[in-house]
């Protein structure tokens, strides 16, 4: 081993060996990691809170689908869009609600209708929702359920290393009091303008 070598190793039992130190020195060096510790905790905690309240907002609009007996119109989208926003703390949000069935013979979910809200959403068509088959249940033939897709965007209120992104959830349930849920432009139309 040679003298610079020698030296280096010495300074090193010694400083492992050494136990003074300043408290200042200590919490110049620990309390940036302790902030960055506990806003990230933060962060990832808000992101988990989002995320569950995206999916309760979806879940609950989906109930509220379920129970219902008249026509899905404009203004009853816009209501559940207000109630969503409501849910969300008025995060920006989105909101697609459709009724889809399956076709045993052509194996495959059709979509009965679809009605977005918000920016940048457009309608779901047969060839978007085969691409969401592996997350849509079973449907027996003749039955239909309600897909109801809620979006959250989502940004950090601090830089810890997570970009911002958009939360997505699909909340998919079934008419409790009718056979059908269906679609009209104005309620007061009656069956000749509604899609089923």
């Amino acid at each position: 081993m040679s003298a610079p070598q020698r030296y280096l190793a010495g300074l090193a039992r010694r400083l492992r060996r050494h136990q003074g130190g300043a408290m200042i020195v200590e919490l110049v060096i620990m309390l940036p990691l302790l902030l960055w510790c506990f806003t990230a905790t933060w962060v990832f905690f808000d992101a988990y809170r989002t995320k569950a309240v995206n999916a309760r907002a979806a879940y609950t609009i989906g109930d509220a689908l379920s129970r219902e007996t008249g026509y899905v119109t404009p203004d009853y989208l816009l209501s559940l869009k207000t109630l969503q926003d409501f849910l969300v703390n008025g995060r920006p949000s989105r909101l697609r609600v459709s009724v889809i069935g399956f076709d045993p013979l052509r194996d495959r979910y059709e979509v009965r209708w679809s009605i977005p809200t918000g920016i940048g959403l457009e309608l779901l068509d047969n060839r978007a929702l085969q691409g969401m088959r592996d997350r849509l249940p079973e449907i027996p033939e003749g039955e239909i359920v309600t897909l109801v897709e809620s979006w959250i965007d989502y940004t950090p209120l601090f830089d810890v290393g997570l970009a911002p992104f958009t939360f997505e959830e699909a909340a998919v349930t079934r008419p409790r009091f009718a056979g059908q849920l269906c679609s009209n432009i104005n309620a007061l139309a009656g069956p000749a303008t509604a899609i089923c």
